[in-house]
């Protein structure tokens, strides 16, 4: 992703100064300052704990980012929106402290207006003084660090200038940027895969003697779909999980669809959530926990599930050639 910024500016909310500390003059960028926010604005972007979302009818935001973003009209929307943060702060009392950074920049010859919350955290270093002649060099805690261009902020948005949709990131415990932004969030990547779990393996407890079975058959068809497509068609993936029982079917499709899923498709980017289907997590109630590829767990050739008569269950692994201990 190519970025150019247009105007930046880093104004400072920390309780403890007793008022929001609004920079006079915009932020001067260099590569390193520059790679630095480039990383957090495509963290949003690719997060799976993002979501878009939509301005509600009559939202303050979407009426003043419809003038272009001069530097008149950036400065003071940014000391604004800075001192609303600093109000929700005062009144909600766990949201931490820390440094707003705003941005308006162009990727891909698109518009866009960007909100960072950098929250402070406590580190270590060395801090020196000079007196005298002499030099003494300390051990100090300071606790304004920000998070590290590797991490993911947890509160931010970015708002796409021409269409007004917004890709939003808050992590907090608060989760209160939707209502200061009145905005409508969707559900994140990371939360529609949360959805779609419980709604399966409740309904799977529910209809089938075999819970472990169907789950994992669910699992493989979702796997196989992000090798294919790098999508899960939700529909279509419990089709091929359910579809030989219509009540069991419709009873996800409801289930899911009132927690507000409504996407044909979820597009899936990070490996992670890849790498979590092609793997089976057993753990049983003698204390035993089993890592099972997926696509092997139906094979009889090298895992089988038997049912003993005393109403246990073993789980016979096959064609091991070594075992290495890990």
């Amino acid at each position: 992703m190519s970025i150019t910024f247009k105007h930046t500016v880093i104004h400072v909310a920390d309780l403890s100064i007793g008022m929001p500390l609004l920079s006079t003059d915009l932020l001067t960028l260099n590569d390193e300052t520059e790679s630095f926010i480039t990383r957090h604005l495509i963290k949003i972007f690719e997060s799976t704990s993002s979501c878009e979302a939509i301005f509600k009818e009559g939202a303050s935001l979407p009426t003043q980012l419809q003038s272009p973003l001069t530097e008149d009209i950036f400065m003071p929307l940014t000391g604004e929106i800075t001192d609303v943060f600093y109000r929700y702060m005062t009144e909600y009392e766990n949201i931490p402290n820390g440094d707003i950074v705003f941005t308006a920049f162009i990727m891909n010859g698109q518009n866009y207006f960007a909100i960072l919350k950098l929250n402070y955290k406590e580190e270590y270093t060395h801090f020196v003084e000079q007196a005298d002649g002499t030099v003494v060099t300390r051990i100090i805690k300071n606790k304004g660090i920000f998070p590290a261009a590797s991490k993911q902020v947890d509160e931010g948005l970015i708002v796409d200038m021409e269409s007004l949709k917004v890709s939003l990131l808050d992590n907090s415990k608060s989760k209160y940027l939707s209502l200061m932004f009145d905005l409508e969030p969707a559900l994140s990547v990371k939360e529609t895969m949360k959805v779609i779990e419980k709604v399966a393996s409740k309904v799977i407890e529910e209809h089938y003697d075999n819970p472990l079975n169907a789950m994992t058959e669910l699992k493989q068809n979702i796997s196989e779909s992000i090798a294919r497509t790098q999508t899960i068609p939700v529909q279509e993936v419990l089709e091929q999980t359910f579809g030989e029982d219509d009540t069991v079917f419709e009873s996800c499709m409801q289930q899911i669809e009132e927690f507000g899923i409504k996407e044909s498709k979820v597009e899936i980017t990070d490996p992670k959530i890849s790498r979590k289907f092609e793997y089976q997590k057993l753990k049983t109630d003698t204390g035993f926990e089993v890592k099972l590829p997926t696509h092997l767990f139906k094979d009889p050739d090298f895992i089988e599930i038997v049912n003993e008569p005393n109403g246990t269950i073993s789980i016979i692994l096959k064609n091991i050639s070594q075992i290495a201990n890990k």
